[in-house]
This record gives structure tokens, sequence and C-alpha cells, in this order.
């Protein structure tokens, strides 16, 4: 019986660490809302020109970062490749990559990544005069896509 305690009261103080370890560093769960910019490229008609779209989104993190979900925006999804360095999450799926960094205050997150097979094209209808409107496109939509790339930044706030 007595060689039996320490091995149990090893077990048990791995266990403790290793929860109280996870819970103390779950400043990134919840529900954050904001709004994604991508930079990308246009396409109008022959010419390719820099261009920017917003979008509302919403991301959900949980189990002290270990999931995280883009609920709405772009890449929508569950990620299972994260990895936490310091101050921040990056997340992986193919060649989407994101990384959210928590402020100081631990109420506004940052996002920064790419996001793979990404183009804008502008579409004009003539109603009287010209006028547009902008649509985006990734490469499920359009498999000639795969090659370009864009750029994604977000700010987001914890949804009350």
């Amino acid at each position: 019986m007595n060689t039996k305690l320490p091995l149990i009261v090893s077990i048990a103080a791995v266990a403790l660490v290793r929860s109280t370890a996870l819970a103390a560093d779950n400043r990134f769960d919840g529900i954050w809302v904001g709004a994604e910019n991508v930079n990308g490229q246009e396409f109008r008609g022959g010419s390719h020109v820099p261009s920017a779209i917003k979008k509302s989104a919403k991301i959900a993190i949980a189990q002290g970062g270990t999931l995280v979900a883009v609920v709405e925006g772009y890449g929508t999804g569950r990620y299972v490749d994260i990895q936490r360095t310091g101050n921040s999450i990056i997340f992986r799926a193919g060649q989407r990559v994101g990384q959210l960094s928590l402020s100081p205050d631990g109420q506004t997150m940052f996002e920064k990544g790419v996001i793979p097979g990404f183009i804008i094209m502008n579409i004009y209808q003539r109603e009287g005069a010209l006028s547009g409107h902008q649509r985006s496109f990734q490469s499920h939509d359009i498999p000639a896509l795969a090659k370009s790339t864009a750029a994604v930044a977000g700010t987001f706030h914890r949804e009350k």
C-alpha cells in the first residue's frame, strides 16, 4: 500500500498542474465579433488593381484557445491545427493561415493572415449610367484561382 501512495500522489499532482495551466490561460475564450478587411487583386476587364473588401466576422474560441472556429467571415469552419505562442494563437487549414493576438486589457483581439485562392471582381451593369458592385471569389468557386492569395486583417471585441 505504501508503494502505491507516492505514485497516486504524483499522478494527482501532474493532473492538477496540467488542469491549472489550462484553466489559467483562458483569456481568448469567448465569442468575438468585428470586421475583417481583405486586401487582394481586383480584376476589371483585363487589368489587375489592388483592392479591399470589409466584411463582418465572428470567431468562437474555447477550451483555453485550443478550439477555434470562424463562424462568419472569410475561411469559415473549425480549425484543428492550432498553436499557442505567448499572447497569440496561430491557426491553419491548408494554405489558410491566421494569427489572433490579444490586447493587453484582453478586450480586443487582432487578426492577420492569408486567404488562398481569393480575388475580387468588379461587375458592371448598365442602368442609365455605369454602376457596379464588387463580388469576391475563392478557389472553391473557380478552380483557376487556386494560385492567388489575399491578406486579411481584422479587429474584434467580445460579444456582449
